[in-house]
């Protein structure tokens, strides 16, 4: 009779925790899912682009746009990789420094953002998931098919989730290095960092003697669950995402205000990059994405420095002056065609 009541009572405690931790994680969810108040701006077309599109996962088509320095050779690719919510136009806004010193920057829209195409049930948000790295990935071979590209080295900016997606699939670029990061993050950084935030607000303090952080951690994956569910995708949570990566070099820029992204977790983030963090700018006064804003001299002079660098290590192949003119003119009369079409639609 004994062994009856210790049955049921040992099932009526896992009862008890396994509604818990359900119950707490629907709370979690609510948190993951609460998008940070951005103040973003939307980028109307420019005249000046080059417009394109390309094939990502799933047949998805993802569009985009092409800057080429005025009347000097180029000297390298730079691929952008745009904020949530934010477009592809809006690279004149963070790389125009590198196009006014020989870069071509081709910008592009992840799928559900801007004027890419959809993956149906898919809701993007902050957090990097599978389908960014993809498109990303699809991005790059893009550039390396182009032939008017091949000769040059290609290196990478991106601006939050950009930045991070990069970082996420650094592993997975093997011809790119050299990458620029402003605002960057990981997933599991910035959910651990949530987690020890917010821990005390969702959970009664009593319940802490016996649901330590890391027990906690356990139900937030349970959030997670529940959110890539919802919103048909899978995050990138891994802790050991540079792990066996070499071979290449990351400037971080980062906000001394920014609360989006503290800046104990940009020194985690460079902690854990190693020796592949060449250089950490921390921008002062400034908040989450604000550096250029605020520094424009100086942040364009650090990322024209850092890439000239992958000039150095991989000098570029010119392309004689004749067929160069001749392969920009064509993609611009193909691009102020594309983009009359685009005004016109508007």
């Amino acid at each position: 009779m004994y062994f009856v009541y210790a049955i049921l009572i040992l099932l009526t405690i896992i009862l008890i925790d396994v509604v818990a931790r359900i119950y707490y994680a629907h709370k979690a969810l609510h948190l993951l899912e609460n998008l940070p108040s951005f103040n973003v701006d939307k980028f109307p077309p420019q005249k000046q682009a080059v417009l394109f599109e390309f094939q990502s996962t799933e047949q998805v088509t993802l569009r985009g746009s092409i800057y080429y320095p005025d009347e000097m050779p180029a000297l390298g690719v730079i691929l952008f990789c745009p904020e949530t919510s934010s477009n592809h136009w809006s690279a004149v806004k963070y790389a125009q420094g590198l196009i006014d010193n020989g870069y071509i920057v081709v910008s592009f829209d992840f799928r559900n953002q801007g004027e890419s195409d959809s993956t149906n049930g898919y809701q993007p948000m902050h957090w990097v998931t599978e389908y960014e790295v993809d498109d990303l990935e699809a991005a790059v071979k893009w550039i390396g098919d182009q032939h008017a590209f091949q000769n040059l080295p290609l290196g990478i900016l991106g601006i939050s989730r950009g930045g991070s997606t990069t970082l996420t699939a650094l592993n997975r670029l093997s011809n790119v290095k050299f990458v620029a990061v402003d605002s960057g993050f990981t997933n599991d950084l910035l959910i651990t960092h949530y987690l020890e935030r917010w821990a005390r607000v969702i959970v009664p303090s009593f319940l802490f003697k016996f649901y330590p952080l890391s027990q906690m951690r356990k139900t937030l994956d349970l959030a997670i669950w529940f959110s890539q569910y919802k919103r048909n995708c899978k995050y990138v949570n891994t802790s050991n995402l540079f792990e066996g990566v070499s071979g290449k070099q990351v400037l971080m820029i980062a906000g001394a205000r920014d609360s989006y992204v503290p800046l104990r977790i940009t020194k985690q983030l460079k902690e854990m990059l190693g020796e592949l963090c060449s250089e950490l700018w921390v921008a002062p006064l400034t908040s989450h994405n604000g550096a250029r804003e605020l520094y424009p001299q100086e942040y364009d002079s650090r990322l024209v420095a850092f890439f000239h660098q992958m000039i150095v290590t991989q000098p570029a192949t010119p392309v004689s002056d004749e067929v160069s003119a001749s392969v920009v003119s064509e993609e611009k009369q193909h691009g102020d065609k594309a983009l009359a079409t685009h005004l016109n639609e508007k």
